[in-house]
């Protein structure tokens, strides 16, 4: 996709990943919707990024999980600036928990984030979508929604489901010219895993695996915008973990109950 002059809605967009995109985004002259539920942090980097020339960023202060508050947001981003032409789907959380000992409630929030969230997000924006025959969603999964992790079995529940959810809207949106891109990415240098819904930060596995910064993540989802791959990496090693998991599962299953010994 041409990205001069396109609309981009971004969740989950006050720090990290999402602010990471909002910025490599701004390099192009863009309307940015950016979405967070942190006032003080999406209207600091709106107004950092309208310092940009041609970009005109609208923060909109807003909890994914609750349907009204999404609807809202979108009727926001078309007042502003008439049509949404790119959606990216990256609010999320994580919770480190061994089966077991499973907070459920916890488990169901972070559900209604991670896949609930992304879904009504979706259908939101969709209409619009429909309507023009022309649309991009980027959902940001992970690659442990490809091959899952020990200690983070909820969290890595909510990408699968993700990404079957994007595999299934992919072929049913075809005919209506809305393209979908799954996204993944690895362990990334942000303070992720320090919020937690559940379980230390160390679970995640930060400090002991190939970290990438958050820029370069963000810079990756600008490419997988212009481009529009079925699937994409922010990096080669990530690429390289997922397709080891898929051809050999069994050489990944010995690799992570060692990784989980050490």
């Amino acid at each position: 996709m041409q990205l001069n002059g396109q609309t981009i809605l971004i969740t989950g967009a006050s720090q990290g990943i999402g602010a990471a995109a909002a910025r490599a985004f701004a390099a192009y002259p863009v309307n940015l919707a950016l979405l967070a539920r942190s006032q003080h942090l999406i209207e600091a980097l709106a107004a950092e990024l309208n310092q940009r020339p041609g970009v005109r960023a609208l923060p909109i202060v807003a909890d994914v999980a609750q349907r009204k508050a999404i609807e809202t947001a979108v009727q926001r981003t078309l007042d502003a600036f008439g049509q949404i032409d790119i959606l990216v789907n990256n609010a999320g959380v994580g919770m480190s928990s061994p089966v077991g000992e499973i907070d459920y409630d916890k488990g169901r929030q972070l559900f209604d984030i991670n896949f609930w969230g992304a879904l009504m997000m979706t259908e939101a924006v969709l209409p619009g979508m429909r309507q023009r025959r022309d649309g991009l969603i980027i959902n940001i999964s992970s690659i442990v929604g490809r091959r899952a992790m020990p200690g983070i079995s909820v969290y890595c529940a909510s990408k699968f489901a993700l990404n079957a959810f994007s595999e299934s809207i992919r072929v049913e949106l075809k005919r209506d010219n809305v393209r979908v891109v799954s996204f993944y990415p690895g362990v990334t240098a942000t303070n992720f895993s320090d919020n937690l819904l559940t379980g230390p930060a160390s679970a995640q596995g930060k400090g002991r695996a190939k970290v990438t910064s958050a820029e370069d993540v963000g810079k990756a989802i600008v490419r997988a915008a212009i481009k529009e791959p079925r699937d994409a990496y922010p990096t080669l090693f990530d690429r390289v973990f997922v397709w080891t998991s898929t051809l050999a599962p069994w050489l990944m299953d010995r690799v992570l109950q060692r990784f989980q010994q050490a």
